[in-house]
């Protein structure tokens, strides 16, 4: 392989001027949230009250209780919260020099299933009033981002209580935070049942049942974990176990509805949920049929490419090695260059951050086609309603998400990616699956229990 000429870079204790100026927009956001929410104590009825309320929390509230909408304002600032979220936590990753490797993203992944997952137990009204709101989109991405983050301090912490980097504190910390979790759930089930039609037959054994299961698999992951910093290893451990936990929470729905069922209590299911019948061949149309599509051309194109790409020294498609600018790489014609552009094009799609985040736009147009236009849910998005309102059917909302996934394959095919914006890269293909995959599962799951 021809040397590759290294140009001077950023390093990468040092930010670029569009993450200065990211963080400063991020900022003042941040602030005129804050002032407004002190504002309603101070001044009460003022401007910034009447907007958080109208267009933030007010939706919230209906979202919480039953099935709220969204509109253009809140849409937009999310929008662009989630874009400037994104920019300033990658700088700041970088900074802190945490790791963006392959595991990284494995590690990231099982909090996109929490979210949805959690979202799925709040749409049966299974939580109590203290947890519905931050089930709820934008409650959800801040609490997941809380748990992220504080799971990821947490590792830090107990690796360095370990002696020689024994990693036996961080499995530990990972079983105390999944205990939490299932306390404040259990606590929060217990809560919403009193009431309702449910309190009589809902029973939370399934959710303690879970919780075992993911000390089980804690405790059975850890050797296998060396490879693994130890944040990733904390992130997985507490991600894969917080799904199981809210697994237990929909099994114990599940088999609730199964029992009013086979007793004949019609009117109590109706009472409880819109419909008896639960829908399980939904998971075949919505997750597997884009998987089993996505697998061939994964199996038989990218990983032969990948493993071309690897041979010559390139480990991650369209990421340039330390040191060698955007610049200098598209100025220069060497080997490298050559490899990377003729082979990185197909390597890519087999990145877990790749294929995920197409596979997320895949299952997300497929269950709002089969919601609308099958099941009798209702579009509570700006954006999509007015697609599908344009296309006169819901599932040429499914065609817009499908041609979206190829265009999100083409962008991370073409893009190149300076060494020091790894994470950016990896963040980015997290921020496309929160907005295709999490909402995707969320409906399909919906579908398959009846919710």
């Amino acid at each position: 392989m021809d040397a590759v000429r290294k140009s001077e870079s950023l390093p990468d204790n040092q930010l670029s001027w569009w993450e200065k100026v990211s963080i400063w927009c991020l900022g003042i956001i941040i602030l005129l949230t804050l002032f407004a929410f002190i504002s309603q104590t101070l001044a009460p009825g003022n401007f910034l009250q009447e907007i958080l309320d109208t267009y933030f929390l007010d939706p919230i509230r209906d979202e919480s209780s039953a099935d709220g909408s969204y509109n253009q304002i809140n849409t937009m600032a999310y929008n662009v919260t989630l874009i400037l979220s994104v920019i300033c936590i990658g700088a700041i990753m970088r900074w802190l020099r945490m790791p963006a490797t392959e595991c990284t993203i494995l590690a990231l992944i099982p909090w996109v299933f929490w979210a949805a997952l959690g979202e799925v137990v709040e749409d049966a009204s299974l939580f109590g009033s203290g947890l519905q709101a931050w089930f709820v989109s934008p409650g959800i991405h801040f609490q997941g981002a809380l748990w992220v983050v504080g799971t990821g301090w947490l590792s830090v912490v107990a690796s360095r209580a370990g002696d020689n980097g024994s990693r036996s504190w961080v499995t530990g910390m990972s079983i105390g935070m999944v205990t939490f979790q299932g306390l404040l759930f259990l606590t929060s089930l217990q809560d919403g049942r009193i009431g309702t039609p449910m309190e009589e037959h809902l029973n939370l054994w399934p959710v303690g049942i879970a919780g075992l299961l993911a000390t089980v698999f804690i405790l059975v992951s850890h050797p296998m974990m060396e490879r693994w910093s130890a944040v990733e290893q904390g992130l997985f451990q507490v991600g894969i176990g917080g799904c199981l936990v809210l697994y237990g929470c929909l099994h114990a729905y599940a088999s609730m509805m199964s029992g009013l069922e086979v007793s004949g209590d019609i009117a109590t299911i109706f009472a409880i949920d819109r419909t008896p019948e639960m829908n399980l061949e939904v998971l075949l149309w919505t997750m597997a049929l884009p998987a089993a599509i996505l697998f061939f051309p994964i199996t038989y194109l990218s990983l032969p490419a990948r493993e071309k790409l690897q041979r010559r020294g390139i480990s991650v498609p369209g990421i340039l090695p330390p040191g060698l600018t955007l610049t200098s790489y598209e100025n220069e014609r060497t080997q490298y260059h050559d490899d990377m552009e003729s082979l990185a094009g197909l390597a890519v799609l087999s990145s877990p951050i790749v294929f995920l985040a197409i596979y997320g736009q895949a299952v997300d147009g497929i269950a709002t086609g089969m919601g609308l236009e099958i099941y009798g849910y209702t579009e509570k998005h700006v954006l999509s309603a007015a697609v599908i309102e344009i296309f006169g059917s819901a599932y040429g909302f499914t065609v817009l998400k499908v041609a979206l996934g190829f265009v999100v394959w083409w962008f991370y095919a073409l893009q190149r990616w300076e060494h020091r914006y790894r994470h950016l890269r990896i963040l980015m293909g997290l921020a496309l699956m929160t907005v295709g995959l999490a909402p995707g599962l969320r409906d399909a799951f919906r579908m398959a229990l009846g919710v």
